[in-house]
């Protein structure tokens, strides 16, 4: 018998496909972005929707002690003239984080990977790598 760590529910399920389905306008100005966490029936919620004015926002909207999952539609335009727009995943594990709570989380990455199906997957630990998720995404 299979025991997940962690469900998806369908409605979070709906919630990150309308999300993953949602077309950014290159005119847009903000990072629309879902913060997703596990609540206390090891289920994925939803926490919060956003809409970043910049990535260094984000430091300010993540749980100081506990890991979270975070999407982002990050658009911008290349170097070649081209505007894109990947579906960015990030693992948030603060390392101030309790032990059972980073368990949890990692046992959930790849079933969280799988069902959003990102264009890029980054991790951070602290708020000091928040800024340089920009140079990650933009390679």
């Amino acid at each position: 018998m299979s025991h997940s760590i962690c469900s998806i529910p369908s409605e979070t399920k709906d919630q990150l496909r309308k999300f993953r389905l949602t077309p950014i306008k290159q005119s847009s100005t903000t990072i629309p972005t879902q913060i997703y966490q596990i609540d206390k029936q090891q289920q994925l919620v939803l926490g919060e929707c956003l809409q970043l004015r910049s990535l260094d926002e984000l430091s300010e909207e993540l749980p100081d002690n506990s890991p979270a999952f975070v999407l982002m539609n990050y658009g911008f335009t290349k170097s070649d003239g081209r505007y894109v727009s990947p579906l960015v995943g990030v693992y948030w594990r603060p390392d101030t984080a309790k032990g059972d709570a980073k368990m949890l989380y990692a046992g959930a990455v790849e079933l969280f990977k799988r069902d959003i199906g990102c264009n890029l997957w980054l991790e951070c630990t602290d708020e000091e790598d928040i800024p340089n998720l920009k140079d990650e995404i933009e390679k």
